[in-house]
């Protein structure tokens, strides 16, 4: 979920910006770690040599962001509109998630949600230019897959019925929530939802996490998540997802679509602070410090490539 930063740890697939090229070879450069991208090296059919080019450029990012969020608030409101016993929106939402992480992860690093992509940036995954960029992709593809969603709907039903059912999978607080939640109530349920799942997404994607099982744990996180801010707001935990479904809904929903910004970014935000200052705090190398085996730091290999992105800490 995010940008290869040339010199991580050696077997670390790293994303938003370099994404699916191999760099197991590549020396570890301290405080360079980025977010991995949720499908590992070994499980993926191709490599690409270390210091090979960047395998997608800034336009296949976006597009792919643009992808990945469509496909998720398609599965997520398409099933909370058509929903059956045997699935419910909060599980279309995860599931859509999984798939798009598994999809279109290994071009963009997979965030499809802007308080993902804020977390990133503040924990120093990613930097701060590629994050508008790809908060615009993805709130084009929530607007998309809204839009198509409304448009089946419209040939389904007359325009009252439509828009009660359009209402139904939007968020709001107060007389649009299913449990007259106000507006306080509200925003302290979206903003501890979504710091949690923007932790769970930046610990599984670490580069010491199991990247293996990353989809799995931030699809997991994501489904139960939203299954308890669901009563609450309708569960949104994504800017996104919100302005797709308020802006098909009508005006009722607009007015509050504020909140469903701002909490979620306050999450990513305070996510974004708690992952930045855990990796401060862990112990760097020093130049002439020994390496670990099969690790080199770039200071003791002269062919290590040049990180334009690594910060001193």
């Amino acid at each position: 979920m995010s940008q290869h930063v040339p010199g991580t740890a050696e077997g670390t697939d790293v994303g938003i910006g370099a994404h699916g090229v191999d760099h197991r070879d590549t020396p570890a450069v301290p405080g360079a770690e980025g977010l991995a991208a949720p499908v590992p090296v070994a499980a993926r059919k191709d490599s690409v040599p270390a210091g090979a080019p960047e395998g997608a450029s800034a336009p296949a990012r976006w597009a792919a962001e643009f992808a990945g969020t469509a496909l998720l608030v398609f599965a997520g409101l398409g099933t909370g509109m058509f929903a059956t016993e045997v699935i419910d929106s909060a599980l279309g939402f995860g599931l859509g998630l999984l798939a798009a992480m598994v999809a279109f992860g290994h071009v963009s690093g997979g965030h499809f949600n802007p308080a993902v992509t804020l977390a990133a940036v503040v924990a120093g995954r990613t930097p701060a230019r590629d994050g508008a960029g790809y908060v615009l992709a993805q709130v084009l593809g929530a607007l998309a897959a809204a839009g198509v969603l409304r448009a089946v709907l419209v040939t389904l039903l007359d325009s009252s019925t439509t828009a009660q059912v359009l209402g139904a999978v939007s968020n709001g607080f107060g007389e649009n929530s299913t449990s007259q939640a106000g507006w306080t109530t509200v925003l302290l349920v979206e903003f501890v939802a979504t710091a949690l799942f923007a932790l769970v997404v930046l610990g599984s994607t670490a580069p010491r996490a199991n990247a293996v099982l990353a989809p799995v744990a931030i699809g997991a996180a994501f489904v139960f998540l939203l299954t308890i801010t669901a009563p609450f707001d309708g569960g949104s935990l994504n800017p996104a997802r919100s302005t797709g479904a308020a802006v098909v809904a009508g005006t009722s929903h607009l007015p509050q679509l504020w909140l469903f910004w701002a909490a979620p970014l306050l999450g990513g935000l305070v996510a974004g602070l708690v992952h930045r200052s855990a990796d401060l705090l862990r112990p760097r190398r020093s130049a002439g410090a020994g390496s670990a085996p099969g690790r080199t730091t770039a200071s003791t290999d002269p062919a290590a490539p040049e990180d334009p992105t690594a910060r001193e800490e």
